[in-house]
């Protein structure tokens, strides 16, 4: 085989198993581990099933990939923000990280839906997003949850609970958009709908000086 041919076969082998990652993020995110079948995820690839083992030897390594490539576009998301902000203050960079976040899981909720179907039961899969994937996101958030109460510009409350009630308040309406567009007749993604979720989130957790002192 030509040095042509061996690039453009790897490229093709390539392209074949993002389209795999790609569709298995998609069925994983819809209908769970054990919903999502390997058939399905050929057929929505465009990949022969008989030739999936080529890529993935099983079903857990696929999900692996799946949940690596959604935390990878993550953290890359969210680096690139952190360090554009660098310049402002605590309390404003705490907030755009925040909405960051939020404009993450708005344009794919595929990382919160891959979270909520494996969060809801222990086993092998819950414990490796645990430490591998969710764990660097959890500790982030404790610390700057901490420094905004120290600072006197968020939220007091364990840092724990704080966690749970950010990724709650800010991921539902787009974790369950077909439930939000039908219950309240608007599309979470329409750009008024964001803005005011993201300044209701923003003012709900890290709160003008005033608000807060008239708490104390």
């Amino acid at each position: 085989m030509s040095e042509k041919n061996s690039r453009t076969q790897q490229k093709r082998s390539l392209r074949t198993r993002e389209n795999l990652i790609d569709a298995a993020l998609a069925l994983f995110a819809r209908r769970g581990f054990q919903g999502a079948t390997t058939r399905e995820i050929a057929k929505e690839a465009g990949v022969a099933l008989a030739a999936l083992p080529y890529h993935f030897q099983t079903k857990q390594a696929l999900w692996q990939a799946a949940a690596e490539k959604i935390f990878a576009e993550f953290a890359t998301q969210l680096a690139r923000k952190r360090g554009s902000i660098q310049h402002l203050g605590d309390r404003e960079q705490t907030r755009l990280m925040l909405r960051e976040y939020l404009l993450f899981v708005s344009e794919r909720p595929e990382m919160l839906q891959l979270i909520f179907s494996e969060g809801t039961e222990s086993g092998p899969r819950m414990e490796w997003l645990v430490s591998r994937m969710i764990r660097p996101n959890f500790e982030y958030i404790k610390k700057e949850v901490s420094r905004a109460v120290k600072n006197g510009y968020g939220r007091k409350g364990l840092p724990e609970h704080l966690y749970y009630m950010m990724v709650g308040a800010a991921a539902l309406p787009y974790v369950l958009a077909p439930e939000f567009r039908t219950l309240t007749g608007h599309d979470p993604l329409d750009p008024e709908i964001f803005e005011a979720h993201s300044e209701a989130l923003l003012d709900l957790f890290y709160p003008e000086q005033s608000e807060r002192s008239s708490e104390d």
